[in-house]
């Protein structure tokens, strides 16, 4: 048998409870933990969401603007956020908010919540987790801030932009 330095040990020693956490925790990595993991991904019902006051209108970012924020537009709106997750209700879950791709289009959408959503941010064709845990209930409610972004610039800038969410669960 070849021998084995200590820090050669202490290396694979390291590795080997790494890998054994990586498992353990695999939340951490959605994609590849849903494989991995036999997660099913399924479109959440977000039909009673609603935004809580007329369409928001973009405005210049900065009456003063510097060379980063001179071209930059902004709105911001409150959205209230209802999610029919009955199907799942008292099962581990991980959601996603996703925004369609937009070609040609800076534009960004961040928002902040009242506590039951996680706060985040999105850019065309990108998903981010909103929820992870077990259902409490068969509908998940909160209130967004929701603040859009773009460059004035674009050559393309979608009027309105259809959010969606999806619901990850592990096959059991």
């Amino acid at each position: 048998m070849p021998k084995v330095s200590e820090p050669q040990r202490m290396t694979d020693r390291w590795r080997s409870s790494s890998l054994a956490k990586l498992a353990v925790c695999g939340g951490a990595f959605a994609g590849a933990a849903a494989i991995a993991a036999g997660w099913s991904t399924f479109p959440v019902d977000d039909s009673m969401s609603q935004p809580q006051a007329a369409p928001a209108q973009l405005r210049w970012r900065d009456p003063l603007p510097s060379k980063r924020t001179a071209n930059m537009l902004d709105a911001t709106m409150d959205v209230r956020i209802v999610l029919n997750v009955s199907p799942w209700v008292g099962k581990p879950a991980r959601i996603y908010m996703l925004m369609p791709p937009l070609p040609q289009s800076s534009l960004t959408v961040q928002w902040a919540t009242a506590g039951v959503l996680l706060p985040g941010r999105l850019s065309g064709g990108q998903r981010q987790l909103v929820f992870q845990g077990v259902v409490p209930g068969p509908r998940l409610e909160d209130t967004m801030r929701v603040i859009s972004s773009v460059d004035a610039r674009d050559p393309v800038t979608p009027k309105r932009v259809n959010f969606t969410f999806a619901i990850e669960v592990p096959n059991r």
